[in-house]
């Protein structure tokens, strides 16, 4: 986001520095460091402001942050099989069972039939 000309004046007599863009998102005012999209006005702050809580670095493993093998393509975001599914498996208790459990002492009056 666009600083005004007032606005920007006003922090340069406030605090010393002369600041002309803000992040869309939380509007922390950008020094040299900004994170921006390509055929994308926006800049934001940081990976996080720009993409949500599901941004990681480029070209390291999402659940481990280890720098990922040669071998691995382009946008992968997993080292191997077991980091994805210790991935898969963090988020177990926040998904809901598909079927409810029976429960042994309150039987159903249907289970018999």
């Amino acid at each position: 986001m666009r600083l005004t000309r007032e606005r920007s004046y006003t922090l340069l007599q406030k605090h010393g520095c002369y600041a002309s863009e803000a992040c869309d998102k939380c509007g922390q005012i950008l020094g040299p460091v900004r994170f921006a999209r390509r055929n994308d006005g926006g800049v934001w702050c940081s990976r996080e402001c720009r993409d949500g809580a599901t941004a990681h670095a480029p070209g390291t493993c999402k659940t481990c942050k280890a720098q990922l093998p040669e071998h691995k393509r382009r946008g992968a975001m997993y080292c191997d099989n077991a980091c994805k599914q210790a991935a898969y498996r963090s988020k177990a208790d926040s998904r809901l069972s598909e079927t409810p459990k029976l429960s042994v002492t309150k039987t159903s009056i249907y289970a018999a039939f």
